[in-house]
């Protein structure tokens, strides 16, 4: 492959993770600073209900109206325009949450669809240059969790994790990325209608599996592993930030750089991907699964004991077990889909294991955890700026129970999946 090619491929992921890691981790600390932390599951809603639906659309319009690229600038331009207006009316002296939930909903409407476009432009570049995708994109891919990493390190030394200066920084990147994608090689539109209809292109056949005892069982543990997901990404943040409040913590290392702290999950994602290949060969899909609903329990129960004084190290711990626990599930998943499906339906397969993590599981389950949250916690105004305070301690052990039940339901119910050698291998 074109050295010069794959290197502005790798631009253009690390500009688009940058623009989602600018916000997605610290939105839950700015929204409970003014007030909103009540309403934070709203927030992460909006995100899981666009990915039922979006991400499907544009692929339809880019695979036979607009050029992929192009499509993607004009997405990223809309999105960084609605966030633009919602850090205007985030910057007021009392924010109306109407007001700022709106233009938000707005931005993330176009700017979710940006992910599967990136990575549409990514694939169909690779393959104009004749270069093997399996082999190219795991190396692209990686500035786009590099990119990531480096907002939040952004968000979190230049202080503005508390302010509305993050979306201010969202905006901006999301601008540069659109102007970037100008520049990008064209994409080719293609000039068969292939025929499939927007239910067949949004997964919703993909439902037809739920007729499998084994897959509708597969699904549903999926969304409450995506729950589990949205729930690090929404409040871990407001949780570590509620603790400067508390004397003995306040002039802690790790308190002052929360993003810097969150921000050694998405290191740790980007690690114990690689140990995938070799505990599938080892332990099986089944054992690979139950890591993931383990680290996600303890992940919680080192959040309810941990402190950024003499126990730091469980705060740090939690950060780590956030990475086995997301590779472990997500990207097995798609491989389990991969094997358990035959070839004529593992399209659908896929498309409804993303929309079981991300599209449910951030709708209707941040919703519900919106409300488990409440009742453990309230917003309390101090020194002009508002904290979620309360007992955590009781919130984090919930989730801990509930990833415990996952784990429990995949023990006795799930069947494991027998894969050849050759299957391991690859």
């Amino acid at each position: 492959m074109d050295r010069i090619l794959k290197l502005r491929l790798s631009l253009m992921l690390f500009l688009e993770y940058a623009v989602w890691g600018s916000y997605l981790i610290s939105l839950g600390i700015f929204l409970a600073s003014i007030g909103l932390g009540n309403r934070i599951g709203w927030f992460f809603a909006a995100q899981g209900i666009t990915a039922l639906f979006m991400p499907a659309l544009c692929g339809i319009i880019a695979d036979r109206h607009v050029r992929a690229n192009r499509l993607l600038g004009m997405c990223h331009l809309l999105s960084a325009v609605f966030m633009g207006l919602t850090a205007y009316f985030s910057g007021m002296v009392e924010p109306d949450f109407m007001k700022i939930y709106l233009p938000f909903s707005l931005g993330i409407l176009f700017f979710i669809p940006t992910i599967s476009l990136a990575n549409s432009v990514c694939f169909m570049l690779i393959k104009k240059q004749g270069a093997d995708s399996a082999e190219e994109f795991p190396h692209i891919r990686l500035w786009g969790t590099i990119g990531f990493i480096c907002s939040m390190w952004a968000v979190n030394f230049l202080g503005i994790s508390t302010s509305y200066m993050q979306l201010v920084l969202r905006a901006v990147l999301g601008v540069v990325m659109a102007l970037y994608c100008l520049t990008l090689p064209k994409c080719p539109i293609s000039e068969k209608s292939v025929g499939k209809g927007l239910v067949s292109a949004m997964g919703y056949r993909g439902f037809r599996l739920f007729k499998q005892k084994d897959m509708a069982f597969f699904f549903l543990i999926a969304m409450g592993f995506g729950i589990c997901l949205h729930i690090s990404n929404g409040y871990a943040g407001p949780f570590l930030d509620s603790l400067a409040v508390k004397p003995e913590y306040s002039d802690s290392i790790l308190v002052g750089n929360s993003m810097f702290v969150l921000s050694i999950s998405q290191i740790s994602e980007a690690f114990c991907v690689l140990l995938i290949p070799f505990c599938l060969k080892r332990i099986g899909i089944k054992r690979v699964f139950l890591v993931a609903a383990l680290a996600w329990m303890l992940r919680y129960v080192l959040l309810a004991y941990g402190n950024p004084g003499e126990r730091a190290w469980m705060l740090i711990l939690s950060m780590v077990m956030y990475g086995l626990a997301f590779d472990f599930f997500n990207v097995a998943a798609s491989i389990y889909v991969d094997k358990s499906i035959t070839p004529e339906r593992r399209a659908l397969g896929q498309g409804m294991l993303l929309m079981m993590t991300n599209g449910f599981g951030a709708s209707a389950g941040m919703i519900a955890v919106q409300y488990v949250i409440n009742g453990f916690t309230y917003s309390e105004n101090i020194g002009g700026r508002f904290y979620t305070l309360g007992n955590w301690n009781g919130a984090w052990l919930t989730f801990a129970g509930f990833a415990l039940l996952l784990f429990v339901l995949l023990l006795f119910f799930f069947k494991d999946l027998v894969m050849s050698e050759n299957e391991k291998e690859n």
